[in-house]
């Protein structure tokens, strides 16, 4: 995921693409992998096995699941920059369910790139990553939108303006949902590490028949309705214009993140883990059902 010491090209990117910062950070995403690779049929694990290269034992998978889940952010976004808008949709706080489209221009937004990249596998039609590099972003992207500040702006380019003072210390609200909000999981959970933590999540969340059939967009504006009532909301930063682009100036005095929200939304955020490790399954096993051979 992002690394935490960023450089002036980094720094100019982020003025360059709207809301571009990684959600859930290398655990979070390394904790759905972890959770998917436990959910698959046999099938779709040869598949992802022979992909990545490793046996088609679930440990194998897993390890090299989350270790690709992650490439996103560790290897494509410094290949190609402009893949830094494919991570999130900016969804205004006064937007409805029908103008999501209309957030997405020209294709080059999480939900559209969840579809784009789940039919590359289905057509046998890959980009310049390969099969190996657009699993990945398939993998990431199912991760991305259900961080709930990845699916919503509130002239703060997805929280990544809006200050903040929280424990464990982060630089903005973006980064607390992203990060600090894990801290505070594994510390509930006991767990030190994704595995662990995916483990623990699995018994809490299993995976349910609702989580099997599943659109992007759904998925978009459920993560949308709880960055409204859990972030913005709950916090009491008010609706402000929608502005895609820049950042209110308001968004420069700081949020106090309570130890008491941080520890809510902790259980908010496993939650959220569990939910996307299962979609990812479920998704996965849908690309290649029972019988198939080839990818």
């Amino acid at each position: 995921m992002r690394n935490r010491k960023f450089t002036l090209s980094v720094l100019l990117g982020a003025l360059l693409f709207a809301n571009p910062a990684s959600a859930w950070f290398a655990e979070g995403h390394q904790i759905v992998a972890s959770i998917a690779a436990d959910d698959l049929t046999p099938t779709a694990r040869s598949h992802v096995a022979q992909i990545l290269g490793v046996p088609t034992d679930t440990g194998s998978v897993e390890k090299v699941m989350a270790a690709a889940a992650i490439r996103p952010d560790t290897e494509f976004r410094d290949e190609d920059r402009s893949s830094a808008q494919w991570h999130f949709i900016d969804i205004c706080l006064q937007d409805k369910e029908t103008d999501l489209s209309a957030r997405c221009p020209q294709g080059n937004c999480v939900t559209a790139k969840i579809d784009e990249y789940a039919q590359r596998f289905r057509n046998k039609n890959y980009d310049k990553w390969g099969p190996a590099g657009d699993l990945a972003f398939l993998m990431h992207f199912v991760g991305d939108i259900h961080q709930p500040l990845h699916t919503t702006t509130n002239a703060d380019l997805g929280g990544t303006c809006q200050r903040v003072n929280v424990a464990p210390s982060e630089d903005n609200l973006h980064y607390a949902w992203d990060d600090a909000v894990i801290t505070v999981l594994e510390k509930q959970l006991g767990t030190n590490g994704p595995e662990a933590t995916a483990r623990k999540l699995e018994l809490l969340y299993p995976a349910s028949g609702d989580l099997v059939t599943w659109k992007p967009e759904q998925i978009a504006w459920e993560s949308h309705q709880l960055a409204e009532t859990d972030v913005y909301r709950e916090l009491g930063i008010p609706e402000r214009p929608c502005a895609l682009h820049s950042c209110d100036p308001a968004t420069s005095a700081p949020v106090k993140l309570s130890a008491a929200y941080m520890e809510r939304e902790a259980q908010v955020t496993g939650r959220q883990l569990a939910k996307a490790g299962h979609r990812l399954a479920a998704l996965l096993n849908q690309i290649w059902p029972s019988g198939s051979h080839n990818w």
